[in-house]
């Protein structure tokens, strides 16, 4: 896919449906999502680098269970929602553990070091 192309997915098949589904979760929040929200400032100059380092940060341990006590309801839509959302977006498969393949948090966020 060429940039252009890219550019013209997000902006016609991810933002509209991922941003509903954001808005849905929290719509003070995520009143108005755009490139930003998930690529970070460096979208304004079209750096859409993933995964963003100006996300949060996740552990690498356990099942999140530090995200759960922290933000229970975030992790569960970011989870539950987003993840899958966006891996059929992409058309992949969703992350597997066993083989380290697929759509998953880390392709977003990076790891707490």
């Amino acid at each position: 896919m060429t940039n252009e192309q890219k550019t013209e997915f997000m902006q016609t098949k991810v933002m509209p449906h991922m941003g509903e589904l954001f808005t849905a979760f929290d719509a003070k929040k995520f009143d108005d999502p755009k490139c930003q929200t998930c690529h970070g400032k460096g979208a304004m100059e079209g750096e859409f680098k993933m995964p963003n380092a100006e996300l949060p940060k996740l552990s690498t341990t356990g099942k999140f269970e530090e995200e759960m006590k922290k933000k229970p309801d975030m992790t569960k839509f970011m989870m539950e929602k987003v993840t899958p959302e966006m891996a059929k977006l992409l058309n992949m498969e969703p992350y597997n553990p066993e083989t380290k393949e697929g759509f998953g948090c880390f392709n977003c966020h990076q790891p707490k070091k």
